[in-house]
């Protein structure tokens, strides 16, 4: 993409001014948000280098340190899903799982003995995994097995919670008890917590998550995650460490590129429950109980649309949804992965249908990823921007420092829909952000774009001018393209273009 060659939009110049330390409602984020989810049916093609060979995916390794070396946290991995609740154990099963690894979330299914051991394949990433326990079987010694090989696979030292079961408000078609019956739930989920704990000689203290509802799906039947902590026994011994819920964009929404990247529409999606449950569990105990997004995407299976799960609309939204989901106070988010489906962040080896690739979803990580920096004191805050009603325009601030006081980057998403398929130049916003560092006479500006706009695929999608592919098992490959830039400063003050369709951060 040239950033010379573009047609600047007729209107006023937005601005966005910095405050010079952060307010009080800057939210402190953790190194270790932005993350993925790992169906429990496919997680094993995701630590292999391919179905045919079981040595480690170094692919997939690469990816993960990719991200977490722009925020120095651990990354935080979730395996479970639809699959994580209706699987079966069986302590003589001599593969990992059976039958064989596909890309179904229904029928029968059963792991064993040498299912968590995959976990070390992915060893030099470090990571903190959330494994899950099924909910739905009923044979209690089949948890307590489940458990016993988690802890001896894993190490409660990287186990960053257990989650128990996966959408019971989707049991029963939202008519089954445990979507009717809150105390119910929390009764079955603390005996099988009661009896894993136990089994496997986990110690007392909040290590465990749930409920893991649809929260896109949310019915008038059901209970909501607030209602569990606040009217029943569900965490009366402490010993539940995150709440976590899920959420895909396009169900019950418009799922087309140009409704979807507009921030106002992430703004009033994300308020009809992830606003009112962040504000929830941020006071419930002061914030003890963090509240979690396991399981996110654009779509689930069921709302699959093969050229949107392409899209680099997908990473805009991707981009502004985490940010505003961190100045929310949500712990961390997991992108769902499910193997040769639309609901990859990548493809980890090449399937008769779909080759090993990096989607573009990927790069919403990576930018946030950047955004968030390391250090492990960042603090987010949204700036309203002047001459611009936010429609289609967001910014944020990123502080840092020992006091997490100084102003750091500053992200700014022009989500105007455009695309090759539109014809004609490229529409772009002029942007002059103020109130920065009265000692700054430059700044770095990186761009998450696309030269071809939202409806293309990762081909020639960079942040920066980087790329990170198949090709180049996952490394960073820089100097794809000339979007980075530099940019003067002027008592305090910079002019940023950004290309419709397109993010820059800027880094002070």
């Amino acid at each position: 993409m040239r950033l010379d060659h573009l047609a600047a939009r007729a209107s006023a110049v937005t601005t966005v001014s910095v405050p010079a330390s952060a307010p009080a409602s800057a939210v402190l984020i953790s190194p270790s948000f932005p993350g993925v989810s790992f169906e429990l049916s496919t997680f094993s093609l995701y630590c292999q280098k391919s179905p045919t060979d079981s040595s480690a995916n170094q692919y997939s390794i690469n990816l993960i340190e990719e991200i977490y070396k722009r925020t120095g946290g651990r990354p935080l991995l979730r395996v479970g899903g639809t699959t994580g609740d209706t699987v079966t154990w069986n302590s003589a099963l001599t593969q990992p799982i059976s039958p064989a690894p596909g890309t179904s979330q229904t029928g029968s299914l059963t792991i064993g003995p040498n299912f968590w051991p995959l976990t070390k394949l992915l060893a030099p990433i470090n990571a903190l995994w959330v494994p899950q326990i099924s909910y739905t079987d009923t044979v209690p010694a089949h948890a307590e097995a489940n458990a016993q090989s988690i802890v001896s696979a894993i190490g409660l030292d990287n186990i960053g919670a257990i989650e128990i079961g996966n959408e019971p408000n989707e049991y029963g078609g939202h008519t089954g008890p445990s979507a009717t019956g809150a105390q119910y739930f929390a009764t079955r989920f603390q005996s099988i917590a009661t009896n894993v704990s136990e089994a496997a000689s986990i110690p007392s203290g909040p290590i465990f998550a749930g409920p893991g509802l649809a929260g896109e799906d949310q019915q008038s039947t059901d209970w909501t995650a607030p209602d569990l902590f606040a009217n029943t026994t569900f965490d009366a011994t402490g010993n539940i460490k995150y709440a976590v819920d899920h959420w895909y964009r396009c169900v019950g929404n418009p799922c087309v590129p140009a409704h979807m990247i507009l921030h106002s529409n992430t703004v009033a999606d994300a308020n009809k429950r992830i606003q009112p449950y962040a504000a929830f569990f941020k006071s419930y105990k002061n914030g003890q109980v963090k509240y979690y997004l396991d399981e996110i995407n654009i779509q689930t299976g069921g709302t699959s649309n093969q050229t949107l799960a392409y899209a680099f609309s997908t990473a805009l939204y991707g981009v502004d949804f985490m940010l505003y989901a961190m100045t929310l106070g949500v712990a961390a988010v997991n992108w769902e992965q499910v193997y040769n489906s639309n609901q990859n962040v990548w493809q980890p080896s090449s399937s008769s249908t779909v080759p090993a690739q990096t989607k573009n979803i990927y790069y919403a990580l990576i930018t946030a990823a950047e955004f968030i920096g390391t250090g492990g004191t960042t603090k987010v805050v949204e700036i309203a921007p002047g001459n611009n009603d936010g429609t289609a325009f967001s910014a944020y601030v990123a502080y840092a420092g020992s006091s997490s006081n100084t102003p750091a980057r500053v992200a700014l998403c022009n989500l105007n829909y455009w695309d090759l398929s539109v014809g004609g130049s490229r529409p772009s916003q002029t942007v002059t952000v103020s109130g920065l560092p009265a000692s700054l006479t430059s700044a770095t500006v990186k761009y998450l774009t696309n030269p071809g706009g939202a409806v293309q695929n990762a081909d020639h999608t960079t942040f920066g001018g980087s790329q990170w592919t198949f090709a180049s098992l996952g490394k960073e490959v820089t100097g794809v393209q000339s979007t980075t830039v530099t940019v003067s400063v002027s008592n305090g003050q910079a002019t940023v273009t950004i290309p419709d369709s397109a993010i820059a951060i800027v880094y002070l």
